[in-house]
């Protein structure tokens, strides 16, 4: 697995506890998802879908990441409107360098939660592997206007989100860096 996307995964899932699934509709806190349906305990197939989601969880941070997109696919085709899981397959896909597909699911993690933050960063990273800046700084354009009408109240996650979009897209276009711009 690429390093960028092991610390992503590292740090996204310290973020966002997977209990955060299970969350009601109206999204998690602090952006961290959960957006869409209550998830079963069980389904006809077999194991529930919160234990195959966790399993999914664990392969990603262990970097079987086609493994775990397998998982979060099987999730999804059962509650395919929770954030959470739409964002974590992303980024699976994205750990198997399918950026063009990993785009869907950030889209879907926005549509389901729009104060996911970590989804606009990762569509905005996507975009610029992609060759795409324009695109990530629509993302980038989306998240400053977040922040600026929270202020000072603003979630710790959307600030963090703010800054490695900008840090990534300034890297890209060449721009200096200031690491205390954020």
């Amino acid at each position: 697995m690429k390093p960028f996307l092991a610390l992503l995964v590292i740090l996204g899932l310290a973020l966002s506890a997977p209990s955060a699934f299970a969350q009601a509709a109206g999204g998690g806190v602090d952006g961290g998802g959960g957006g869409g349906k209550m998830v079963p305990d069980q389904d006809e197939d077999g194991p529930g879908l919160t234990r195959i989601f966790n399993e999914g969880v664990q392969m990603l941070t262990e970097g079987e990441c086609k493994l775990a997109e397998k998982k979060f696919k099987r999730v999804l085709k059962k509650v395919p409107r929770n954030s959470e899981t739409n964002y974590l397959r992303g980024v699976a896909l994205q750990c198997q360098d399918k950026h063009k597909q990993a785009i869907r699911y950030f889209k879907r993690a926005k549509r389901d939660d729009a104060a996911y933050f970590r989804a606009y960063t990762e569509l905005g990273m996507s975009y610029l592997i992609l060759g795409r800046p324009d695109l990530a700084n629509k993302e980038l354009t989306q998240l400053d206007r977040m922040a600026a009408t929270c202020g000072e109240r603003c979630p710790q996650l959307l600030l963090k989100s703010v800054k490695k979009l900008r840090l990534a897209l300034d890297r890209v276009e060449g721009r200096m860096v200031d690491p205390d711009r954020g």
